[in-house]
């Protein structure tokens, strides 16, 4: 049996081993992250939404809710950790696949909200977007709190991306603000509509990155802050060439023009050519999605790159390769035409049914739960993960704009 689906009951978490946690996720955000909690702190029964700004939020919401237990919703992958496994059992951590129907996870959330009167976090986004903003956000998340009929509260978290960024190799000390507001009231919950809980929630969890920096001026004097920034930020804006970028400190080359551009204290770009590409990395990461759209409105569209394929099993450390093949994504949407183990096998996706392809930068992207595993893609060059990644968004916005 999957370690995932065992019951419906969820434990509370443990409040010994939670208590552990939270001394030191306080500690290490005083240090590093110097934060500040601000607005109402939630009570249960209760929803919890917040932005996911970085891999240290978990640590970052603990810290601000410090005395309050809270059972956080995450990626099921983590579950086949045998470590990890058994801490999250005992701090109440519900398994969730992502972007997959899961009806295992909604009970498990019922039972806290309705058995535990307790809190469970969700990440509305899903995954880190890294792009110093918002990303986006499936309208099922709002239909499925609306079914859930308690008090939401939504956790703006900002400041964690600017030294904390999912693709930075080396954590910088940042400053960080995290503020809460109750944002659907007791005799509100169960009444409002999926549209107006949703403006809620984009409402209160925007975020911009270099908004906060500017307003809080806050600097840092890293020498490694472009460290791992291609692994995110495939595509040169002066030459157009796509992975090509090399990083080293904080300075960002690229190896087929020469175009450089140095991260400077206030986390800024200073470029090397008479013209300025962009002033940070939130207006890369929009010229790249901008740029992916226009290939990708072409009726003749293919993206395809030969690729190994992954699958979970419980009690292994990390994904286990099972086969090699070619994958495609069009608008007819993604195809798997390969090996699995050891037989030759042909799975396809429809475009409508691929909310997001996550991605682990630099390394692989993975397909919604399917077939009874995690599918996990390792194209040759781990850097074409992200462009695979931002496909995937803007095939949903474009199918969106279409219905």
């Amino acid at each position: 049996m999957s370690v995932k689906h065992e019951d419906s009951i969820q434990r509370s978490p443990s409040p010994f081993l939670y208590g552990i946690l939270t001394f030191l996720c306080k500690t290490v955000s005083r240090i590093f992250c110097r934060i500040k909690v601000k607005g109402e702190l939630p009570e249960g029964p209760a929803i919890i939404v917040s932005n996911h700004t970085s891999n240290v939020d978990f640590i970052l919401l603990i810290a601000a809710y410090s005395g309050r237990r809270i059972n956080f919703l995450c990626t099921y992958h983590f579950f086949t950790f045998k470590l990890l496994n058994f801490f999250f059992k005992r701090l109440g951590v519900i398994p969730k696949f992502q972007f997959a129907t899961d009806l295992e996870a909604f009970r498990k959330m019922k039972y806290v909200l309705s058995n535990n009167r307790g809190m469970v976090y969700i990440a509305p986004e899903g995954t880190i977007f890294a792009n110093g903003k918002l990303g986006f956000i499936s309208p099922s998340i709002a239909k499925m709190i609306r079914m859930f009929r308690v008090p939401v509260y939504a956790a703006k978290i900002e400041g964690a991306g600017l030294g904390m960024s999912k693709w930075a190799e080396k954590l910088c000390r940042t400053r960080v603000t995290v503020t809460t507001r109750k944002i659907v009231r007791e005799e509100e919950a169960g009444k409002l509509s999926v549209d107006q809980i949703m403006d809620r929630i984009v409402e209160n969890i925007s975020y911009n990155d270099f908004t906060y920096q500017r307003k809080n001026s806050i600097t840092s004097r890293s020498r490694n802050l472009a460290e791992g920034f291609e692994t995110m930020y495939y595509k040169c804006p002066c030459c157009k060439s796509e992975f090509t970028l090399k990083t080293e400190g904080n300075v960002i080359e690229c190896t087929n023009c020469g175009t450089k551009a140095v991260i400077g204290e206030d986390f800024r770009f200073k470029w090397n050519s008479g013209k300025k590409y962009f002033d940070n990395y939130i207006q890369w990461y929009d010229w790249q999605k901008k740029e992916l759209e226009n290939e990708m409105r072409k009726s003749n569209f293919k993206l395809e790159d030969e690729v190994d394929y992954g699958i979970d099993k419980p009690g292994v450390n990390n994904y286990v390769k099972v086969g090699r093949g070619v994958m495609t994504l069009t608008h007819e949407g993604w195809d798997y035409r390969g090996t699995y183990n050891g037989e030759e096998i042909h799975e396809h996706d429809d475009p409508g049914q691929v909310f997001l392809a996550t991605l682990k930068v630099g390394k692989h992207f993975e397909l919604p739960y399917r077939f009874g595993h995690c599918r996990v893609f390792y194209p040759d060059n781990g850097l074409k993960s992200m462009k695979w990644h931002l496909a995937s968004r803007v095939m949903s916005e474009l199918l969106a704009e279409k219905n």
